[in-house]
């Protein structure tokens, strides 16, 4: 897993820094309702998964941010057929605005604090058809 999380990433971090945006906006819509694969969600755990991208992260050579890690465990997560969204929010901090990714599985954050989605405010979720105005 700690291999896979560490190639995904890198493959990510490239996409998003040196490709144009049209080439990878679909990476942030929510998913279609799919057929969960019930067996895999409920044998998977999500923090093997989380600690995965977070260890490949810490021996990356740039440091990726969390959309990147988000991104990152969402492809994983795709590929295991358990349907995800990502999430973006901002906040104020004193001068300057923060802005943070995370991923939600049937509404419950899994790669950070559960308090975070009321930390932030949220971006709508991405739909297919306001996606193709960006």
């Amino acid at each position: 897993m700690l291999t896979e999380a560490w190639l995904t990433l890198s493959w990510i971090d490239f996409t998003v820094s040196f490709l144009p945006y049209s080439r990878w906006k679909s990476w942030l819509l929510i998913q279609p309702d799919v057929k969960t694969d019930q067996a895999a969600a409920t044998s998977l755990s999500f923090k093997q998964l989380v600690w995965s991208v977070n260890a490949a992260a810490s021996h990356h050579p740039r440091k990726p941010t969390c959309l990147r890690r988000s991104l990152t465990l969402k492809h994983m997560l795709q590929r295991r057929h358990i349907p995800t969204d990502l999430r973006i929010g901002i906040r104020k901090n004193s001068s300057q605005i923060d802005a943070h990714a995370w991923i939600e599985h049937a509404g419950i954050v899994i790669n950070d604090s559960p308090d975070i989605a009321t930390s932030y405010s949220q971006f709508p979720v991405l739909k297919e058809e306001l996606l193709r105005h960006l």
